[in-house]
């Protein structure tokens, strides 16, 4: 065999060679992108739950359009023990809603709000019970009153034609046993982020409405709530909460009050 032979047998091996490669490194790419692709789709729709971690659920409510001298109601049901603890936040950007101007035009600085609760049923559950503030901060105005573990509202008759509930009367102020709430300031737009998966509930209008009605053979309730101006909120909703950025000082500032 000449040495020009072989010369032509190497170079054709070589380009054999070449050929497989380049065969192969379109297969390995194809094989990349795809699994790039599945990676990509994986993390866009991958939820905590899935990998054993806690789900967290967004939801807006808008109030913008309405008075920025009422507050509205905002209530909800805990899980109970079997969920663990209920986390809830209520957020929103000290800038939000500017473009809207609910303050009036050129102020930017509208009202920011994080307030973090902690809490695991209702009333009338047989759980653990509760609702606490862990953080609350509100900045340039108040957007938040009336945080109550007994959503605040108001008690009416169904029928009429029975008595209600524990005596109570119709018209009369009182704590919703089976939902925890708070009322936020009209005009303006939040974030809730929240444990659980199903909606929270609130109102828009400037008229009653009703959460429940409860009705048994002894006895009846509708649980009401209504939006509270501004001059009527601290005798419906108690005082403006005050600004309390470390974890869990709104209760134990109230349980270990110095003594004088």
């Amino acid at each position: 065999m000449g040495l020009e032979t072989t010369i032509t047998k190497v170079v054709d091996a070589c380009n054999k060679l070449t050929e497989t490669v380049t065969n192969q490194i379109g297969k390995i790419d194809a094989r990349v992108e795809a699994a790039s692709n599945q990676f990509a789709a994986w993390r866009n729709s991958v939820q905590a739950k899935d990998i054993n971690g806690r789900a967290l659920y967004k939801q807006d409510i808008d109030l913008t359009g309405l008075s920025t001298d009422v507050f509205y109601p905002v209530w909800w049901t805990m899980p109970g023990n079997e969920a663990g603890e209920t986390e809830i936040t209520v957020s929103r950007v000290y800038y939000r809603d500017s473009d809207k101007a609910p303050f009036g035009e050129g102020v930017y600085h509208i009202a920011g709000l994080n307030l973090q609760l902690e809490g695991v049923g209702y009333i009338w559950n047989g759980d653990a019970n509760f609702l606490a503030i862990k953080r609350i901060s509100q900045t340039y105005r108040e957007t938040v009153r009336g945080v109550s573990f007994g959503m605040v509202c108001t008690a009416r008759a169904v029928t009429g034609l029975k008595p209600m509930y524990l005596g109570l009367v119709a018209g009369q102020l009182t704590n919703a046993p089976q939902f925890s709430g708070m009322y936020l300031r009209g005009g303006l737009s939040y974030t809730i982020t929240k444990t659980f998966d199903y909606p929270v509930n609130y109102s828009k209008l400037d008229t009653e409405v009703t959460m429940k009605d409860d009705v048994n053979a002894d006895w009846e309730v509708r649980w009401a709530v209504k939006p509270y101006s501004l001059a009527q909120a601290e005798v419906a909703l108690g005082k403006t909460l005050e600004e309390k950025r470390l974890a869990y000082s709104h209760d134990n500032d109230i349980r270990y009050t110095a003594k004088v």
